[in-house]
C-alpha cells in the first residue's frame, strides 16, 4: 500500500465518539460491536455536510479488516466512503478535499481513481487562477505517481 503524503486525517465531529467506541471494540476483539459503532460513525458523517468526516470514517473502516472475514467488506466500505467524500469535495470545490481523496485511493492501490481525482484537482486549481495551487497539484500528482510506480516495481500492488 502507498505511504500517505499528507499524514493521518482525523477530523473531530459527531462521528468521533463512535469511532472511539469502534476502536475500543476492536481492541477488545468484539467484531459485532466494532461494526455497529462504525455504522453509527458512518451515519453521523453522512449526515454532516462536509467531506472530512467521511475521510475519517473511511480510514476507520480499514481498521475493521483486523477481524477475520471482515477485511474485504471493510475495504469495500472504505472505498465507497472515500468516493462519497470525493464527490462532496468536488461539489464543494474543495481542492484539499479532492487531494486527500486522491491520496486515500492511492493508499488503497487504486491508481485509476487517483488519476481521476487528480484531473478534478487540476481543474479546480486552474479555476482559482493561482499558479501556486496549480504547481502544488502537479507536485502532488507527481509524488502519487512516483509512489505508485515504486510499489508496482517492488510488487507491493
Amino acid at each position: 500500500m502507498m505511504r500517505p503524503l499528507f499524514g493521518k486525517i482525523e477530523a473531530l465531529g459527531p462521528w468521533t465518539a463512535h469511532i472511539q467506541a469502534m476502536d475500543q471494540a476492536v481492541a477488545e476483539n468484539d467484531p459485532g460491536e466494532s461494526v455497529r459503532a462504525w455504522r453509527q460513525a458512518y451515519s453521523a458523517a453522512l449526515s454532516h455536510p462536509g467531506w472530512l468526516g467521511l475521510l475519517t470514517v473511511a480510514a476507520a473502516s480499514l481498521r475493521l479488516g483486523a477481524f477475520p472475514g471482515l477485511a474485504r467488506g471493510a475495504a469495500a466500505r472504505a472505498r465507497e466512503t472515500y468516493w462519497i467524500a470525493f464527490f462532496r469535495a468536488r461539489q464543494q470545490r474543495s481542492l484539499n478535499g479532492v487531494l486527500h481523496a486522491a491520496e486515500a485511493f492511492g493508499v488503497l492501490g487504486d491508481r485509476a481513481t487517483v488519476e481521476q481525482c487528480m484531473r478534478v484537482a487540476e481543474g479546480l486549481a486552474s479555476c482559482t487562477a493561482d499558479g501556486a495551487e496549480v504547481d502544488r497539484v502537479r507536485l502532488i500528482a507527481a509524488r502519487l505517481a512516483e509512489q505508485s510506480l515504486a510499489e508496482e516495481r517492488s510488487g507491493a500492488v
